[in-house]
């Protein structure tokens, strides 16, 4: 997997209201109510750890929330996928654009935030990505090239590191 490290703006690359670093903060407190741990969510998660951060931290800040909360919400540490966590980090990072708030990006996203049309599809046969080997470890598509985590994001504010 190539995983670029790209900077996040220092003003911001999203419009990060206090509204989305209020959800973030109970996120990561772990009092985010289970019925409120959606897969809109989840994608919000994305959303905003990458507004703040590079993608390396914010992948893992991303990772460490949901194993956190998956423990000690859920008591299921063992539902975690990380193929899926990836993935949707590189799906939530190229679709971004600069200066959009949660609720602008929300609008232009509609096919990764239906849990019913799992966008995953596009990159990964079910075969490869319903396995346990995928919810252990991060493992390349099959069908199609994931979305590089820093593609369009020069010409958009975003800067490389060591490029």
């Amino acid at each position: 997997m190539r995983v670029t490290a790209c900077m996040a703006r220092s003003d911001s690359f999203s419009k990060v209201v206090p509204a989305d670093l209020i959800f973030l903060g109970r996120f990561e407190r772990c009092e985010l109510p289970e019925f409120e741990w959606t897969h809109p969510a989840h994608v919000r998660l994305a959303w905003i750890c990458l507004s703040l951060e590079p993608v390396d931290k914010a992948l893992v800040r991303i990772r460490e929330g949901i194993l956190r909360y998956n423990t000690e919400v859920l008591h299921r540490r063992h539902k975690y996928h990380e193929t899926v966590t990836v993935a949707f980090t590189h799906i939530v990072a190229e679709r971004m654009r600069p200066g959009e708030s949660w609720s602008d990006f929300a609008e232009h996203i509609s096919d990764i935030l239906d849990p019913g049309r799992p966008a995953l599809l596009r990159y990964y046969s079910e075969h490869r990505l319903y396995t346990d080997e995928a919810r252990r470890r991060f493992i390349e598509p099959d069908r199609e090239d994931l979305p590089d985590l820093c593609v369009g994001k020069h010409e958009t504010g975003w800067a490389s590191a060591g490029t």
